[in-house]
């Protein structure tokens, strides 16, 4: 985290000493898929209180970026991942500290988000943006439905599908290669947290917060809508 800041400080300068150039403006719609890997406690494969046992899943992501100049823009994005929660792991950890053996039934984590925020970016070359994207918004996250049985004791351990609304934040780097005038390809790599609270009946509290971190890593197409001089 602390080298996207110093490269966000970096480009901001950037931005400054390049506010006299003022080239086309540019919208593009960006569609993308790959790859959710958690990361942080949601990665976690022990029984603490913030462990999520996520491991891989898949993402989804529709953007709009307006340029406004050669190194600042505007960018809203929706996205959709889907998490696995890991059942083996949850199993082998619950086999370690209790006696028997334990059979894990999970579905997956789903995370739904829409967020806007900041583009800095280097002047194009070769065809070619190199992006760095800030964005604030808002995700719907599911927690599955998650049973253990014990093999001596029967069910110890339930809690229901829930969903909860919370503040998310991204930062991430994207690159946008022009084969043409008007289409092209994209990478991006971003980092996602949010921090939702689901029901559990079992305790104290009758809730939990569980803190959800995880990486995107994507490719996809981009088209530019219009162009428009200032």
């Amino acid at each position: 985290m602390k080298n996207i800041l110093f490269i966000l400080a970096l480009f901001t300068v950037l931005t400054i000493q390049g506010a006299s150039q003022q080239p086309a403006k540019r919208t593009i719609l960006a569609s993308s898929a790959g790859l959710s890997l958690p990361y942080a406690e949601f990665a976690s494969e022990s029984l603490t209180v913030n462990s999520g046992f996520a491991s891989a899943g898949i993402n989804t992501e529709a953007s709009l970026m307006r340029y406004m100049g050669s190194f600042f823009g505007l960018t809203s994005a929706i996205g959709y991942s889907n998490i696995f929660l890991s059942e083996k792991d949850y199993e082998n950890e619950y086999d370690r500290v209790l006696y028997g053996t334990h059979q894990v039934s999970a579905g997956n984590y789903q995370i739904l988000s829409a967020m806007g925020g900041f583009i800095f970016k280097v002047p194009e070359f070769s065809n070619t943006d190199i992006l760095l994207m800030v964005n604030l918004g808002v995700a719907l996250s599911f927690h599955p439905a998650l049973s253990v049985t014990n093999s001596y004791l029967g069910l110890i351990n339930s809690v229901k599908k829930d969903t909860d609304f919370a503040g998310i934040s991204n930062a991430g780097i994207r690159i946008n290669h022009w084969l043409t005038e008007q289409y092209g390809l994209s990478l991006s790599y971003s980092l996602n947290a949010t921090r939702p609270s689901f029901d559990d009946k079992t305790s104290i509290e009758g809730h939990f917060n569980l803190p959800i971190r995880y990486q995107n890593i994507n490719v996809g197409f981009i088209m530019k809508l219009g162009t428009s001089q200032k």
